[in-house]
């Protein structure tokens, strides 16, 4: 279930950046074809399932380097701009980043209290 939102998210954001960088009308380009076709393999292929967090929150990265240059270029610029015409999509990716940072920061600060009891008690 979750996968197949963020493909049709993905795809989403490929059919924008599509539209106005390559003036695509109807159909995506072949450029742009190819990589939602990559991006769909590498999400289906995913080793969290449905458990993932968004690819920028993600600790590996399945996109072979170019493939990832591509996909952040459509993601800059279809992410401000999917606000105006999916204001959910992007209500739920940046209250799920707010939530994945927090959550960072609460366990590098769990590491860090660690770390500095086991010096304590080495003293």
């Amino acid at each position: 279930m979750q996968e197949e939102k963020d493909i049709e998210i993905v795809n989403i954001m490929i059919g924008i950046y599509c539209k106005r960088k390559h003036k695509s009308r109807k159909w995506l380009c072949q450029e742009c074809k190819e990589l939602a076709d990559y991006a769909k393999a590498r999400r289906e292929k995913c080793p969290f399932g449905d458990n993932k967090t968004f690819c920028s929150n993600c600790k590996i990265h399945c996109y072979k380097p170019s493939m990832r240059e591509k996909i952040s270029a459509v993601m800059r610029f279809s992410g401000p701009r999917i606000m105006f015409s999916h204001p959910i999509i992007t209500f739920r990716h940046v209250s799920e980043t707010i939530k994945f940072r927090r959550k960072e920061k609460k366990e590098k600060n769990k590491a860090l209290n660690a770390q500095i009891q086991g010096e304590e008690n080495e003293k």
